[in-house]
């Protein structure tokens, strides 16, 4: 019967462990100087070599010849526990085997001494997955087991084992195992087994294998059985990745802010078969390498990229900045989190490209929009105080009508276009109306009249003009009440800058108002309905805000006022106007 390649080359001595020195040099050692524990605890990642390292440590302590810490492999003792004829040691699978009934039958099996070996070992496999009450009970026996015991515990979620069990163990933490000695390991199982391997494809195999080396042990294996020659090529289509040029022009396209080429290439892969969910995690530590490669020059934190690749890493990392590519592994991680829910994931990894390409594009390609100043409710000025007669009486009527428009629209304008009135006699025709209309269309004509040209008689009602006008200006002002201005956002801005990126590109074009202990966000609907559904960026601001200012504010959105109809002077009311100033009118 075909035997797969992990079982059929699984370790059979500590030397054949790879990437776990230091615990197998541990272990040797208690073997070699027969001091052996009575319980160990054995987590890791998956694939990374506990349960081979149990086995081992299993045989060696139960092996008749052994040769220094090593198991022989050859004596009836080695034989039968590979074949699984020898019940002194046992491998319990703990997720089907989790109640306190099972620990009971395991606590009553101990008091037995071994058949044929010194030990009777048991091997709990993920034991996490005991229950509470199966904890407990083997709570006891575990810190104190008959003399011919020995427990192996292996999990890989090691938070759920609880204190009380983790303090009655000797414990070794697996680590995940290095893409070169993986690929190593590879070389050498595809040499014994008659496979043609290139050394590239074993790289890939080994990135795959993300620090498992049953995973890309199996990946080979798939790959082996298509056809005897394995290239990168075919590890690409048998475990459905891209080319890494692939990765670097997605990457490219992403930093120009080109959409529609991103479209495009995530379509062609797509219809190559390409799984989606695999490219976004490739995409992850594309992004990762470059980082990297930005964060050091000489290349030398990118160790599980190889040599061929290294170079190009380092060349397009000068054009992606380290904060680039910190936000954009963010996103798709993001993205990655949101494949399981989403109905098809290729609109993830597409909507999280966007947000990228977006990103990027606004920060290269496009301008960043200039911060919003503070803008100050200026105080109504009293106009210049200009030679004209009827000053006075127009002021007047403008006051005498209800004006619902700011200080800075007093409907005095009219007069920059008055209707054609035929002359009267030069003797009773005040100042001509040209004149009228020019400071309003050059407000600083004021300044290129003479003084002699206006008549004495007038000086008082250019006073009284002066000192009225401005009272009736400022009234409105003064009856405005609600929010104002934040001077503080530009401020906040910046930080969030700093501090958060994606939430930045959503709020960057807005503009807060301060209302008591509100600011009130003017952002457009997107950022509106950001905000409401994401409590997390709510709160990120908050705390800014409070970081800036001293103060914590509640947020809210910002709703414009409406704005009150301007009521103008009609024609009519300004010939009364120059009729009360003595200005002859035909009315025809």
């Amino acid at each position: 019967m075909y035997r797969a390649l992990y079982r059929k080359w699984r370790p059979q001595k500590f030397s054949d462990v790879v990437g776990q020195e230091a615990i197998t040099t541990a272990l040797a050692n208690q073997v070699q100087a027969d001091k052996i524990g009575h319980a160990y605890l054995f987590t890791g990642t998956r694939g990374t070599g506990k349960t081979s390292c149990a086995k081992i440590l299993a045989m060696a302590a139960n092996c008749e010849s052994r040769e220094g810490a090593e198991p022989c492999g050859h004596c009836p003792m080695c034989e039968g526990m590979e074949n699984g004829s020898v019940l002194d040691v046992m491998e319990i699978d703990a997720a089907s085997n989790n109640g306190v009934d099972d620990v009971r039958d395991l606590r009553e099996e101990t008091v037995y001494r071994p058949s044929r070996g010194r030990y009777r070992v048991y091997i709990i496999d993920e034991v996490h997955m005991l229950t509470t009450q199966a904890f407990n009970a083997l709570l006891k026996t575990l810190e104190e087991p008959p003399a011919h015991v020995i427990f192996i515990l292996a999990t890989t979620e090691i938070h759920k084992v609880p204190a009380t069990i983790l303090s009655r163990c000797q414990r070794f933490d697996f680590g995940r195992i290095d893409a070169e000695k993986i690929a190593a390991r590879l070389l050498y199982i595809a040499g014994q087994e008659g496979i043609t391997l290139t050394e590239g494809a074993a790289d890939l195999l080994a990135r795959l294998g993300d620090g498992s080396m049953r995973d890309a042990t199996s990946l080979l294996d798939t790959c082996a059985g298509v056809g005897e020659a394995v290239d990168e090529a075919l590890v690409r289509k048998m475990a459905g990745v891209s080319d890494k040029s692939y990765l670097f022009e997605l990457s490219g396209a992403a930093q120009r802010g080109d959409s529609q080429k991103l479209l495009e290439l995530v379509g062609g892969l797509r219809s190559q078969s390409i799984d989606v969910r695999r490219l976004c995690e490739e995409l992850v530590a594309h992004y990762r390498n470059l980082m990297l490669a930005a964060a050091r020059a000489d290349g030398s934190l990118m160790e599980s990229v190889p040599a061929a690749d290294r170079q190009r890493y380092l060349d397009e990392a000068k054009a992606v900045p380290e904060r680039t590519a910190i936000a954009a592994m963010r996103r798709l991680a993001g993205a990655l989190d949101k494949m399981s829910r989403s109905p098809d994931p290729r609109i993830e990894l597409e909507l999280a490209l966007f947000d990228i390409a977006e990103q990027n594009g606004a920060g290269s390609a496009k301008a960043a929009p200039p911060s919003p100043q503070p803008v100050t409710q200026a105080p109504a000025q009293a106009p210049i105080a200009r030679p004209l007669q009827a000053a006075p009486r127009l002021a007047e009527i403008a006051a005498a009508k209800p004006v619902a428009t700011p200080p800075e629209e007093v409907p005095f304008e009219v007069a920059a276009a008055p209707p054609e009135i035929p002359p009267a006699s030069p003797a009773a025709t005040p100042p001509a109306p040209a004149q009228m209309a020019a400071p309003e269309t050059r407000p600083n004509a004021a300044s290129d009249i003479e003084p002699e040209a206006a008549p004495e008689t007038h000086a008082a009602p250019q006073q009284e003009m002066t000192a009225q006008v401005p009272q009736a200006a400022a009234q409105p002002a003064e009856s405005q009440s609600g929010p104002v201005l934040f001077v503080a956002w530009p401020e906040v801005l910046q930080r969030m800058n700093n501090v958060d990126k994606m939430l930045y590109s959503y709020m960057r074009q807005s503009t807060a108002y301060e209302d008591g202990k509100f600011v009130l966000i003017d952002g457009g609907d997107v950022f509106l309905t950001f905000i409401r559904t994401n409590a997390d960026a709510k709160e990120r601001i908050r705390t800014v805000i409070a970081e800036v200012t001293g103060k914590r504010y509640n947020l809210g959105p910002y709703e414009a006022p409406k704005q009150a109809e301007k009521q103008q002077v009609t024609a009519e009311d300004t010939l009364k106007a120059w009729e009360a100033m003595g200005v002859e009118v035909k009315y025809e």
